[in-house]
């Protein structure tokens, strides 16, 4: 999934106005343009999923990064939080993972 830019949801704003107010009371910041690309290949392929509730799939993931991020603040941590249905339920290859986000992403999705 090449990254070019997402368009903004409710989920993805709240995620990121999250972390970027936390990177200013971090010394370890979380790298932001990564995270959007996590966000942005999550989206894709998760695009015509829905939950239950009617909302789309990705809502859950998002949302599962925003409280993960409140006790762990890594930008692996936090991309792993936003993929970690894509390998199960979308057609994301761990290949794919690993050509975008390296190995330790890879074998933690």
């Amino acid at each position: 999934c090449m990254y070019y830019s997402f368009k903004s949801d409710l989920w993805s704003t709240k995620l990121l106005n999250k972390l970027e107010a936390q990177n200013s009371g971090h010394v370890a910041k979380v790298d932001i343009a990564e995270i959007k690309k996590a966000i942005y290949c999550c989206k894709k392929y998760h695009a015509n999923q829905k939950r239950n509730s009617g909302e789309p799939f990705y809502s859950h993931p998002l949302e599962v990064a925003y409280m993960v991020s409140n006790y762990i603040f890594k930008t692996d941590i936090i991309i792993t939080s936003i993929l970690h249905d894509t390998l199960e339920d979308t057609t994301l290859t761990r290949e794919k993972i690993l050509s975008i986000f390296g190995p330790l992403i890879a074998d933690q999705v």
